[in-house]
Protein backbone atom coordinates (compact mmCIF):
# COMPACT_ATOMS: atom_id res chain seq x y z
CA UNK A 1 0.00 0.00 0.00
CA UNK A 2 1.17 3.73 -1.12
CA UNK A 3 2.41 5.50 1.73
CA UNK A 4 0.51 9.14 -0.20
CA UNK A 5 -2.07 7.90 -2.39
CA UNK A 6 -3.90 10.99 -4.46
CA UNK A 7 -6.86 10.18 -6.23
CA UNK A 8 -8.78 12.18 -8.88
CA UNK A 9 -7.82 15.54 -6.87
CA UNK A 10 -9.94 18.72 -7.77
CA UNK A 11 -9.02 22.08 -6.01
CA UNK A 12 -10.41 25.43 -7.24
CA UNK A 13 -9.70 29.09 -5.44
CA UNK A 14 -13.79 30.92 -6.71
CA UNK A 15 -14.05 30.42 -10.10
CA UNK A 16 -10.27 29.27 -10.53
CA UNK A 17 -9.77 25.19 -10.77
CA UNK A 18 -6.56 24.87 -9.42
CA UNK A 19 -6.16 21.04 -9.87
CA UNK A 20 -7.98 18.65 -12.24
CA UNK A 21 -8.21 15.30 -11.49
CA UNK A 22 -4.50 14.61 -10.04
CA UNK A 23 -3.67 11.55 -9.36
CA UNK A 24 -0.48 9.78 -7.95
CA UNK A 25 0.93 7.74 -5.50
CA UNK A 26 4.25 7.70 -3.09
CA UNK A 27 5.58 4.80 -1.83
CA UNK A 28 7.44 4.70 1.54
CA UNK A 29 10.88 5.28 1.12
CA UNK A 30 10.94 7.20 -1.95
CA UNK A 31 11.53 10.28 -3.31
CA UNK A 32 8.83 12.02 -5.93
CA UNK A 33 9.24 15.18 -7.70
CA UNK A 34 6.17 17.37 -9.18
CA UNK A 35 7.50 19.72 -11.85
CA UNK A 36 5.79 22.32 -14.00
CA UNK A 37 5.52 25.96 -14.66
CA UNK A 38 4.63 29.14 -12.00
CA UNK A 39 1.04 27.70 -11.92
CA UNK A 40 0.98 25.14 -13.23
CA UNK A 41 -0.92 23.80 -9.58
CA UNK A 42 2.28 22.17 -8.28
CA UNK A 43 2.29 24.18 -4.81
CA UNK A 44 -1.41 23.67 -4.58
CA UNK A 45 -0.84 19.74 -4.69
CA UNK A 46 1.26 20.43 -1.83
CA UNK A 47 -1.03 22.48 0.03
CA UNK A 48 -3.76 20.15 -0.24
CA UNK A 49 -2.32 17.26 1.33
CA UNK A 50 -1.51 19.43 4.43
CA UNK A 51 -4.78 20.84 4.69
CA UNK A 52 -3.82 24.46 3.72
CA UNK A 53 -6.23 24.16 0.66
CA UNK A 54 -9.64 22.13 0.85
CA UNK A 55 -10.47 19.72 -2.17
CA UNK A 56 -13.08 20.56 -4.27
CA UNK A 57 -13.70 16.51 -4.77
CA UNK A 58 -10.93 13.37 -4.87
CA UNK A 59 -9.47 11.85 -2.02
CA UNK A 60 -6.21 12.04 -0.30
CA UNK A 61 -4.79 9.19 1.89
CA UNK A 62 -2.12 8.75 4.00
CA UNK A 63 -1.15 5.36 4.96
CA UNK A 64 -4.53 3.81 4.09
CA UNK A 65 -6.35 6.75 5.67
CA UNK A 66 -8.16 9.89 3.82
CA UNK A 67 -7.19 13.07 4.93
CA UNK A 68 -9.25 14.98 2.57
CA UNK A 69 -10.80 18.13 4.26
CA UNK A 70 -8.52 17.72 7.48
CA UNK A 71 -6.86 20.57 9.20
CA UNK A 72 -3.49 21.40 9.06
CA UNK A 73 -2.90 20.44 12.89
CA UNK A 74 -4.46 17.17 12.60
CA UNK A 75 -2.52 16.42 9.46
CA UNK A 76 1.16 17.58 11.22
CA UNK A 77 -0.36 15.23 14.08
CA UNK A 78 -0.01 12.20 11.73
CA UNK A 79 3.04 12.32 10.02
CA UNK A 80 3.32 15.00 7.60
CA UNK A 81 5.34 18.14 7.52
CA UNK A 82 5.16 21.20 4.95
CA UNK A 83 8.13 23.16 4.32
CA UNK A 84 6.58 25.50 1.62
CA UNK A 85 7.88 28.03 -0.48
CA UNK A 86 9.55 31.30 0.93
CA UNK A 87 11.12 29.65 3.87
CA UNK A 88 9.08 31.73 6.10
CA UNK A 89 11.42 31.83 9.36
CA UNK A 90 10.51 33.82 12.26
CA UNK A 91 12.90 37.03 12.38
CA UNK A 92 12.91 37.68 15.83
CA UNK A 93 13.59 33.87 16.94
CA UNK A 94 17.05 32.69 17.42
CA UNK A 95 17.72 29.94 14.66
CA UNK A 96 17.70 27.14 17.57
CA UNK A 97 13.96 28.89 18.41
CA UNK A 98 12.71 28.61 15.36
CA UNK A 99 14.03 24.96 14.59
CA UNK A 100 12.39 23.69 18.02
CA UNK A 101 8.83 25.48 16.81
CA UNK A 102 8.80 22.21 14.64
CA UNK A 103 8.63 19.89 17.54
CA UNK A 104 5.33 22.09 18.78
CA UNK A 105 2.87 19.59 17.99
CA UNK A 106 4.64 16.25 19.62
CA UNK A 107 4.40 15.78 23.61
CA UNK A 108 8.11 16.37 24.40
CA UNK A 109 9.90 18.70 26.61
CA UNK A 110 11.64 22.10 26.04
CA UNK A 111 14.44 19.94 26.87
CA UNK A 112 13.94 16.74 24.76
CA UNK A 113 13.18 19.33 21.96
CA UNK A 114 16.51 21.77 22.56
CA UNK A 115 18.26 18.82 22.39
CA UNK A 116 16.97 17.31 19.40
CA UNK A 117 17.57 20.82 17.61
CA UNK A 118 21.22 20.77 18.74
CA UNK A 119 21.40 16.97 16.81
CA UNK A 120 19.80 18.68 13.63
CA UNK A 121 23.21 20.51 13.47
CA UNK A 122 24.49 17.60 12.29
CA UNK A 123 22.31 17.28 9.54
CA UNK A 124 22.55 21.29 8.83
CA UNK A 125 26.87 21.92 9.65
CA UNK A 126 26.95 25.14 7.99
CA UNK A 127 23.78 26.72 10.39
CA UNK A 128 25.09 25.34 13.42
CA UNK A 129 27.40 28.31 14.31
CA UNK A 130 24.40 30.70 13.90
CA UNK A 131 22.44 28.60 16.64
CA UNK A 132 22.30 31.72 18.12
CA UNK A 133 21.52 34.57 15.91
CA UNK A 134 18.25 35.97 15.03
CA UNK A 135 16.37 35.08 12.02
CA UNK A 136 16.40 37.98 9.66
CA UNK A 137 20.77 38.11 10.02
CA UNK A 138 20.51 34.51 7.79
CA UNK A 139 21.21 34.38 3.90
CA UNK A 140 18.34 32.88 1.97
CA UNK A 141 20.42 29.49 1.77
CA UNK A 142 20.78 29.28 5.26
CA UNK A 143 16.80 30.30 5.62
CA UNK A 144 16.30 27.32 3.68
CA UNK A 145 18.11 24.67 6.13
CA UNK A 146 16.53 26.20 8.76
CA UNK A 147 12.98 25.84 7.19
CA UNK A 148 14.04 22.51 6.63
CA UNK A 149 15.43 21.44 9.89
CA UNK A 150 12.21 23.01 11.88
CA UNK A 151 10.01 20.52 9.56
CA UNK A 152 11.79 17.58 10.39
CA UNK A 153 11.84 18.46 14.13
CA UNK A 154 7.79 16.93 13.89
CA UNK A 155 9.49 13.59 13.10
CA UNK A 156 7.37 13.10 9.71
CA UNK A 157 6.91 10.02 7.82
CA UNK A 158 6.24 12.46 4.56
CA UNK A 159 8.06 15.72 4.28
CA UNK A 160 6.42 18.36 1.54
CA UNK A 161 9.70 20.21 -0.27
CA UNK A 162 8.21 23.78 -2.01
CA UNK A 163 10.63 24.90 -3.93
CA UNK A 164 13.96 24.62 -2.38
CA UNK A 165 16.43 25.85 -4.27
CA UNK A 166 14.27 28.93 -5.29
CA UNK A 167 16.56 31.89 -5.42
CA UNK A 168 19.48 30.36 -4.05
CA UNK A 169 23.39 30.36 -5.22
CA UNK A 170 23.98 27.25 -7.43
CA UNK A 171 26.68 26.04 -4.62
CA UNK A 172 23.77 26.41 -2.02
CA UNK A 173 21.20 24.34 -4.55
CA UNK A 174 23.75 21.81 -4.52
CA UNK A 175 24.26 21.72 -0.67
CA UNK A 176 20.31 21.20 -0.23
CA UNK A 177 19.89 18.78 -2.56
CA UNK A 178 22.69 17.19 -0.68
CA UNK A 179 20.62 17.19 2.35
CA UNK A 180 17.68 15.93 0.52
CA UNK A 181 19.63 12.63 0.00
CA UNK A 182 20.14 12.18 3.83
CA UNK A 183 17.11 12.75 4.49
CA UNK A 184 15.43 10.23 2.32
CA UNK A 185 17.26 7.55 3.97
CA UNK A 186 14.55 8.23 6.68
CA UNK A 187 11.70 10.04 5.67
CA UNK A 188 9.30 9.54 2.29
CA UNK A 189 9.87 12.92 0.33
CA UNK A 190 7.60 14.97 -2.21
CA UNK A 191 9.44 17.41 -4.03
CA UNK A 192 7.93 20.94 -5.60
CA UNK A 193 10.62 21.82 -7.88
CA UNK A 194 10.93 24.12 -11.29
CA UNK A 195 14.84 23.11 -11.42
CA UNK A 196 13.74 19.94 -13.06
CA UNK A 197 17.51 18.97 -13.63
CA UNK A 198 18.15 18.67 -10.02
CA UNK A 199 14.88 17.22 -8.52
CA UNK A 200 14.72 14.81 -10.96
CA UNK A 201 18.21 13.72 -9.75
CA UNK A 202 16.97 13.06 -6.68
CA UNK A 203 13.58 11.21 -7.80
CA UNK A 204 12.35 7.75 -7.49
CA UNK A 205 9.73 9.12 -9.78
CA UNK A 206 8.64 12.17 -11.22
CA UNK A 207 5.32 14.04 -12.36
CA UNK A 208 5.14 17.12 -14.79
CA UNK A 209 2.10 19.10 -13.70
CA UNK A 210 0.14 21.44 -16.59
CA UNK A 211 -2.43 24.22 -15.99
CA UNK A 212 -3.48 21.52 -12.99
CA UNK A 213 -3.06 18.48 -14.88
CA UNK A 214 -0.40 15.96 -14.41
CA UNK A 215 0.53 14.97 -18.27
CA UNK A 216 3.45 12.99 -17.56
CA UNK A 217 4.71 10.93 -14.86
CA UNK A 218 7.41 7.59 -14.84
CA UNK A 219 11.27 7.08 -13.94
CA UNK A 220 13.73 9.96 -13.88
CA UNK A 221 15.71 8.13 -16.66
CA UNK A 222 11.95 7.92 -18.86
CA UNK A 223 11.62 11.52 -17.87
CA UNK A 224 15.54 12.71 -18.94
CA UNK A 225 14.29 10.60 -22.60
CA UNK A 226 11.05 12.24 -23.23
CA UNK A 227 12.32 15.24 -26.09
CA UNK A 228 9.90 17.85 -24.80
CA UNK A 229 10.33 17.38 -21.37
CA UNK A 230 13.95 18.33 -22.09
CA UNK A 231 13.25 20.99 -23.90
CA UNK A 232 10.46 22.65 -21.90
CA UNK A 233 12.75 21.45 -18.75
CA UNK A 234 16.17 20.66 -19.29
CA UNK A 235 17.69 23.16 -21.62
CA UNK A 236 17.07 20.81 -24.22
CA UNK A 237 19.09 17.80 -23.17
CA UNK A 238 18.43 15.49 -20.52
CA UNK A 239 21.62 14.70 -18.32
CA UNK A 240 21.36 14.18 -14.13
CA UNK A 241 22.68 17.01 -12.41
CA UNK A 242 26.51 16.27 -11.65
CA UNK A 243 27.68 15.26 -8.18
CA UNK A 244 23.87 13.91 -7.62
CA UNK A 245 23.26 10.65 -8.66
CA UNK A 246 19.71 9.77 -9.97
CA UNK A 247 17.52 6.63 -8.99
Amino acid sequence: MPLLEINDLNVRYGEIVALRGVSFNVEEGQVVTLLGANGAGKSTTLRAISGLAKPASGDILFDGKSIAGLGPEAIVRMGISHVPEGRRVFPGLTVKENIMLGGSNRKASKAELSREADAMFDLFPDIRKFSGALGWTLSGGQLQMVAVARGLMAKPRLLLLDEPSLGLAPVIVQAVFRIITEIRLSTTVLLVEQNARMGLSVADQGYVLETGRIVLGGKPEDLWANEAIAAAYLGGHGKPAAGLAAH
